[in-house]
C-alpha cells in the first residue's frame, strides 16, 4: 500500500530550513536511549544556532514501548505543529519518562495513561484540559503522528535512535556520543 501525502513533511524542524548540514533523528519517547540522546542533540543545536545545521526529529512508537503512541499524540496535540513547543515539551516529557514507562504502567489502563498525558501538559504549560484531550483524539493528529512512522519504514528504521546526516545514513555517532564526536562529524561538513 502507497503511503498517503501528508499535511506537512514529516518531523519538526529546528533550526535552518536551508541549512548545509541537516541531522535527521528518528526517536521514541519513552526510549531511555532517545532520552540519553536529546540532550547532546539540543547543546548541538543551541552551540551551532548560528551556524548552517538543522535537526530534524521524527518520533516513532517501538512496539514494545506501550505507552509511548498516546505520548506522541499529546506531544502533536500541544505542539500544534510549532517547532519550539515540541521542543519544550520534548524536554519536559524526557525528564519525567519514568512516569509513563512500562513498569510504572503495569498495572494501569489506557484511561490512565491519557490522563497522565494531560496532567503532563497542564503541568507544562496553560492548556485547556477538555481542548487537548479532543485535539489529541482528533483525526489530524492521529494523521500527523502516523506519519513518521511510514517515513521511517521508507528508510528502514527499526531502531531509536536513529540518525542520518544529509541524507546519509553511515553515522558515527550514537546515543552515548560526545559534543566533541558530534563537532567531529558536522565541522568537516559546514565548510
Amino acid at each position: 500500500m502507497a503511503i498517503p501525502i501528508p499535511r506537512r513533511p514529516s518531523g519538526f524542524l529546528l533550526g535552518n530550513a536551508h541549512a548545509l548540514v541537516t541531522i535527521d533523528v528518528f526517536l521514541d519517547i519513552q526510549c531511555p536511549h532517545s532520552r540519553a540522546a536529546w540532550p547532546s542533540l539540543m547543546a548541538l543545536m543551541e552551540s551551532y544556532k548560528d551556524k548552517s545545521l538543522s535537526l530534524r526529529v521524527h518520533l516513532l512508537t517501538l512496539s514494545n514501548h506501550r505507552q509511548a503512541w498516546d505520548v506522541s499524540l499529546g506531544i502533536f496535540a500541544l505542539a500544534e505543529g510549532d517547532a519550539e513547543k515540541f521542543r519544550g515539551f520534548v524536554s519536559f516529557l524526557f525528564d519525567r519518562q519514568e512516569q509513563f514507562n512500562n513498569a510504572a504502567f503495569s498495572n494501569k489502563t489506557h484511561v490512565d495513561l491519557q490522563q497522565l498525558v494531560a496532567d503532563l501538559a497542564q503541568e507544562h504549560g496553560a492548556v485547556d484540559r477538555d481542548a487537548f484531550f479532543e485535539r489529541m483524539q482528533s483525526h489530524e493528529i492521529y494523521v500527523d503522528a502516523r506519519t513518521p512512522i511510514r517515513y521511517a519504514a521508507t528508510k528502514s528504521v527499526w531502531a531509536t535512535p536513529t540518525f542520518f546526516v544529509n541524507n546519509g545514513d553511515n553515522v558515527p555517532v550514537d546515543h552515548k556520543s560526545s559534543m566533541e564526536e558530534w563537532r567531529a562529524l558536522i565541522e568537516p561538513l559546514l565548510v
